[in-house]
């Protein structure tokens, strides 16, 4: 039996990835997610941050994602998302610039408030993986 399962992250512009995967780790609204082949079917709102892919030959491909859906199905995972970007086009200044820009947003109204907030989540964890990428000298 193969062990790995199809996985897609699928962006309103493009087709994010396409491939096989042994293991797939993915920031939900409740906390990270795991799953391998097999897993139960599932749906759940991603929440902004990091998402790890591995294959099955080995080595991992990383992304920032901006929240979106989760679907498992006997089909495999599809990851709906409003962004997803290669850990390997981040890079540090851009993503500490993003965050500054969030921070200094900061505002009263809770509508307002609520977008800060989400864009604040979505710089931070731009600014983790990007230092991570910059750390090993090379992508995560």
């Amino acid at each position: 039996m193969p062990k790995t399962f199809p996985c897609k992250i699928v962006t309103p512009s493009q087709e994010a990835f396409s491939g096989e995967a042994t293991y797939v780790s993915f920031p939900a609204w409740d906390g990270q997610y795991g799953m391998q082949r097999g897993l139960a079917p599932l749906l759940s709102t991603l929440a902004p941050g990091s998402l790890r892919i591995d294959a099955e030959e080995g080595g991992s491909r990383w992304y920032l994602i901006e929240g979106g859906f989760a679907h498992v199905d006997g089909d495999g995972l599809t990851l709906v998302t409003e962004g997803a970007i290669p850990a390997e086009q981040l890079h540090l200044e851009e993503a500490e610039a993003a965050l500054a820009e969030a921070n200094a947003r900061v505002t009263s109204g809770v509508k307002d408030r609520e977008i800060v907030e989400r864009d604040q989540r979505i710089a931070m964890a731009k600014v983790a993986l990007a230092k991570t990428a910059a750390s090993t000298g090379r992508a995560v």
